[in-house]
């Protein structure tokens, strides 16, 4: 998360203003609107969170990328600036929910 907001941050204060902020402000627009679109013809969206399961406590320290990657899925969401939540499940619950009994 420190790397993150450092980063954000020499963007934001080295004369990249226009060329990332900007841009980033009007791509948010069309995230949003498309966010709004889907919206209107159901009462929610369900995605994963993440693309694998949790991983131990400091497993990722080593390889950051792969840490960061962890929460890619959460992006759209967030830069629409809609409420999420998150609910975890198991695999046997899918497996239950698709017709097991």
């Amino acid at each position: 998360m420190k790397r993150r907001i450092v980063l954000g941050t020499y963007a934001l204060s080295a004369g990249y203003y226009d060329a990332y902020y900007l841009k980033a402000q009007q791509v948010r627009t069309l995230v949003r609107r498309d966010f709004e679109r889907a919206l209107e013809r159901c009462d929610a969206l369900l995605t994963p969170v993440a693309p694998t399961t949790a991983f131990r406590i400091g497993e990722k320290i080593a390889d950051p990328v792969t840490m960061y990657l962890s929460d890619i899925m959460t992006i759209s969401v967030n830069l629409a600036g809609l409420p999420a939540l998150v609910v975890p499940c198991a695999p046997t619950a899918l497996a239950c929910r698709s017709g097991c009994r």
